[in-house]
C-alpha cells in the first residue's frame, strides 16, 4: 500500500502542493492560492524573526553570565554575542531538519502497523477523518481536537468506529481513545463520567450530579444531563451494571444525538478495539426500547401506538 504524499513532503511544500493542486482542478481561483501562499510565507518570515530574535537574546544572557553577570557591560553588537546566537539558531535548525524525517518516518511505521491490524482483524483504516474531528460538544466529550487513526468495522451488531481523539501534535496523556456506535434517535446530551475529587467539590457546590438509585454508582460515577428524565430512563440497573464492570481504567461513557460512545485515556490500544467495541454495542442495545418514540417528547396524552406512527411529532 502506498504512502500518502503527506507522510513524504515537508508541511510547506505539502500545503503549497496542495494549493497547485487545486489550482490546477479548478477547486480556487488562482487570487486566492497567491494569497494563501503569500500568507504562508509571511508566517514562515515571523517565525524566522522570532527565532532570531530569541536566539539572540539567550545569547546575550549567556555571554553576560558567562563573563559574570549582567554588570559586565556586554555589547549588543559584540562578535561573540552573535557568534552564539548564529550557533544557537543552526543547532535549533539541524535539530528540525534531523527531527522532522524520524518523525515522518515513524509516523509512517505506525500508520502501516494499524493498517496491517486492521486488514488482519475486518477493520478499515484512515489517518485521519475530518467528519469525526470535533464531533461531540458535551463537557465530558473526548479530547477536542483531531480524529486519527480510525477504524471502522461493519458486522451483525451494526457499524462501529474507532479512533484517537486529540491535538494533533499532543502527548499521549491529551489524547482519548473513543469508540461510538450509532443509537436509534438523535437524543440529549448525556455523560458518565469517574467521580473524582474535583467532582466532589463541584458537587457540593451545587454543580450537576443527577442521582440514581444505587449509592455505590453515585459514589463512584458523576452523572450530567439537561434533562434528567432522559438520563433516569438510560441509566437502568443493567446499563450501570454492565459500565461498572467493563473493568477499563478512566472509562466514560456518552450519549449525544445518534451516538454511544465509550473513552479512555491515551490513544488507540489495539488490544482494548474489541473490548471497547462490545461494549458500546452492549450499551446501546441496553437503551430502552420505548425511548425511540419519547425523544423528540410527546404530550403525556398521545398513546404510544400513535406515537411509533408518528415518531416526529413533538409536544
Amino acid at each position: 500500500m502506498g504512502t500518502p504524499s503527506d507522510e513524504r513532503e515537508p508541511l510547506a511544500l505539502g500545503i503549497l502542493g496542495g494549493l497547485h493542486r487545486s489550482v490546477r482542478e479548478g477547486g480556487i481561483p488562482v487570487w486566492r492560492a497567491l494569497a494563501l501562499g503569500g500568507t504562508l510565507l509571511g508566517l514562515g518570515l515571523a517565525l524566522a524573526g522570532l527565532l532570531g530574535a530569541g536566539c539572540y537574546l539567550a545569547a546575550l544572557l549567556v555571554v553576560a553570565f558567562v563573563r559574570g553577570g549582567p554588570d559586565q557591560g556586554v555589547s549588543p553588537d559584540d562578535p561573540v554575542v552573535l557568534s552564539v546566537a548564529l550557533s544557537m539558531g543552526l543547532a535549533i535548525l539541524l535539530l528540525v531538519a534531523i527531527g522532522t524525517p524520524w518523525h515522518r518516518r515513524r509516523l509512517a511505521r505506525h500508520r502501516a502497523g494499524m493498517r496491517a491490524w486492521s486488514e488482519a482483524n475486518g477493520w478499515s483504516y484512515a489517518p485521519r477523518s475530518s467528519a469525526l474531528s470535533s464531533r461531540w460538544r458535551a463537557r465530558s466529550r473526548p479530547a477536542s481536537g483531531h480524529a486519527t487513526d480510525v477504524l471502522r468495522r461493519t458486522g451483525p451488531r451494526g457499524e462501529v468506529a474507532s479512533m484517537t481523539m486529540g491535538p494533533r501534535w499532543g502527548v499521549d496523556r491529551w489524547t482519548r481513545h473513543a469508540v461510538m456506535v450509532a443509537g436509534p434517535r438523535r437524543f440529549p446530551a448525556l455523560s458518565v463520567t469517574p467521580m473524582a475529587g474535583w467532582d466532589r467539590v463541584l458537587r457540593a457546590l451545587g454543580g450537576q450530579d443527577i442521582a440514581v438509585e444505587s449509592h455505590g454508582i453515585n459514589e463512584r460515577w458523576r452523572v450530567r444531563c439537561a434533562d434528567a428524565r432522559f438520563a433516569h430512563e438510560v441509566l437502568s440497573p443493567r446499563l450501570l451494571e454492565r459500565l461498572d464492570g467493563a473493568g477499563v481504567p478512566g472509562l466514560r461513557f456518552l450519549v449525544e444525538e445518534r451516538d454511544v460512545v465509550v473513552h479512555a485515556p491515551g490513544p488507540t490500544a489495539l488490544d482494548q478495539v474489541g473490548t471497547l467495541a462490545d461494549l458500546a454495542f452492549d450499551l446501546a442495545a441496553l437503551l430502552p426500547a420505548y425511548l425511540p418514540d419519547d425523544y423528540p417528547p410527546f404530550a403525556p396524552d398521545v398513546p404510544r401506538r400513535h406515537r411509533r406512527q408518528a415518531p416526529s411529532r413533538a409536544r
